[in-house]
């Protein structure tokens, strides 16, 4: 019996005995307190993750757009997606195993394309920390949508009136990938100075991120008589008569290449001309006019006017800016002598994307390195305005009046 009172008595005591509850009590709670702050940490990082992974599909989607300008470039642009991501997911923390998807579309081409998109879903999972109790990963999923709108590039001359004695052609084409000569299936013409009434407005459809060019295929002394032509003899150059040469946009200078036709063919030439020396193009940008319609000298983008100053006269232009080709007053070059613009300012978008140009004209301004003396004369042989229409919707249906170029949509 004293045993059992004894334990009786150590039992209302214990009962009794209120020191250390809040310590035990603590001590419970620690394990879901614990539990909680990890799973905050887990799913902390899980959204800075789900961030960088975002910003990967992000690119990777208008990366893929960009090089899907045609209904044979799918290929090209899942491949330029691909090489995003496997690069930039390098620099990402700890995940599993990367899942991704790339859909370009459309899947095929029939009748008209409004748009090439490319969709890129990343999918992968990030181990938890303390976390990993109830759940050893969490999943993460990122999609991004980026389009490339089919817009409207318009070729307009306003009437211009050549005075050159040479044949000249005037073509558009898409720049080579990798640069150089297009191929002779790229070329469409678009003007020609060999005709009585030449074309005077050209519109045709392009994706926004496609980067053209346009060419000047030129015969030395070859325009009829009747339409303005004359047979002065061999050029300054020593382009004989018959001779055709080739100035490129997409070049620096247009006449790197003088003497390789579209396709790669030797012309023949008899000329050497200038390589290291822009004297055949310079570029102009529109600026806003008022009233409605055509500016004093430019070209009309719906309402807008626009106008265009006049290009710089007499001098060729170089990478740096010196050592450039100077008419003298009596009409000789003076070679090497002049300083100013160096050639890719006087090329600003000489061969642009829709998108780079933004919505604003351009005028391009050809001299066509003829005559017995050249006149360093931009603008005599050829003058014309280039600008892109469509695409600020989102539809690409071209019945906007500017371009937004690419866009993420998703």
């Amino acid at each position: 019996m004293p045993r059992l009172e004894f334990i009786a008595d150590f039992l209302r005591r214990l009962r009794r005995d209120t020191g250390g509850n809040v310590a035990l009590l603590l001590g419970l709670m620690a394990v879901p307190l614990i539990f909680a702050a990890g799973v905050g940490i887990d799913y902390g990082r899980a959204v800075q993750f789900k961030t960088q992974l975002q910003s990967i599909a992000d690119s990777a989607a208008l990366a893929g757009a960009n090089e899907f300008v045609s209904c044979s470039s799918q290929t090209t642009g899942t491949t330029a997606a691909t090489n995003y991501v496997t690069k930039a997911v390098a620099a990402l923390p700890p995940h599993g195993t990367l899942t991704p998807t790339y859909t370009p579309g459309p899947s095929s081409c029939g009748g008209s394309t409004a748009a090439f998109t490319m969709q890129v879903t990343l999918a992968t999972t990030m181990p938890t920390t303390l976390m990993s109790l109830w759940k050893s990963s969490l999943p993460i999923t990122t999609t991004a949508t980026a389009t490339n709108p089919v817009v409207t590039g318009t070729f307009d001359t306003g009437n211009f009136v050549s005075y050159a004695c040479d044949t000249n052609v005037v073509y558009w084409y898409v720049v080579p990938p990798g640069g150089g000569v297009p191929a002779a299936s790229a070329m469409n013409q678009l003007w020609s100075n060999n005709n009585s009434s030449p074309t005077s407005n050209v519109t045709f459809q392009i994706a926004a991120s496609q980067k053209i060019g346009f060419a000047m295929k030129n015969i030395t002394g070859a325009r009829p008589t009747n339409l303005g032509g004359c047979n002065y003899g061999n050029n300054m150059y020593g382009a004989q008569p018959g001779d055709t040469q080739w100035l490129y946009s997409s070049l620096q200078p247009p006449s790197a290449s003088y003497n390789i036709a579209p396709g790669g063919a030797n012309t023949g030439t008899h000329g050497v001309y200038e390589t290291n020396q822009d004297c055949a193009l310079v570029v102009v940008k529109g600026t806003p006019g008022h009233g409605n319609g055509r500016g004093n000298n430019g070209n009309g983008n719906g309402n807008q006017a626009w106008n265009f100053a006049d290009p710089p006269q007499g001098s060729c232009y170089t990478t740096s800016g010196s050592g450039e080709n100077t008419n003298n007053d009596d009409g000789s070059i003076c070679y090497g002598c002049g300083s100013g613009p160096k050639m890719a300012t006087e090329m600003t978008n000489a061969a642009p994307s829709c998108s780079q140009l933004g919505g604003t004209p351009y005028q391009y301004n050809w001299n066509d390195m003829g005559a017995s003396q050249d006149s360093l004369n931009y603008g005599n042989d050829m003058q014309y305005q280039f600008s892109c229409s469509g695409g600020s919707s989102g539809s690409g249906s071209g019945n906007g009046t500017t371009t937004s170029g690419l866009t993420l949509t998703n």
